[in-house]
């Protein structure tokens, strides 16, 4: 795998509905088959690429079709750089409450930054916070 790409693995415009969640898991997919990364890697990157798609159709764009979701995806450098961008309004992703408290355990909603938090080494917002930038860390294999 070469160190630097000159464009990134995945650049899309999506539609704000459930559909681009399964469409973002296969594009991935598509993507990693003839890369190199390490199958965690790849589980990891989709799972928490996947739940950003979902948060930026239900909570940032509010499930509203004429709102898109851009992602772009990069690997470079011994990481996966994952962007999903949503046309809302943002949030604060401070205010977001932490699902493993005994009083939201069984709630429905929640568990999606967690995820992301868990999946990725890094996971960023922008200031305005309808933008997260998920960055998975992998040894790359030099031998080749």
């Amino acid at each position: 795998m070469s160190a630097v790409r000159s464009k990134p693995i995945i650049d899309a415009e999506l539609d704000s509905n459930r559909d681009s969640v399964t469409l973002v898991g296969q594009m991935l997919s598509s993507a990693f088959c003839e890369s190199e990364l390490p199958e965690d890697v790849r589980f990891d990157v989709r799972l928490a690429a996947q739940e950003a798609i979902v948060n930026a159709v239900e909570h940032g764009n509010h499930c509203d079709e004429r709102k898109k979701i851009r992602i772009r995806c990069d690997v470079k450098d011994g990481s996966v750089i994952v962007v999903v961008r949503d046309e809302g309004d943002g949030f604060d992703p401070v205010t977001v409450p932490d699902p493993t408290l005994p009083e939201n355990v069984l709630k429905e909603h929640g568990r999606g930054i967690f995820l992301m938090r868990n999946l990725c080494d890094e996971v960023r917002y922008s200031p305005q916070g309808n933008e997260v930038t998920l960055i998975k860390k992998f040894q790359e294999n030099r031998d080749r």
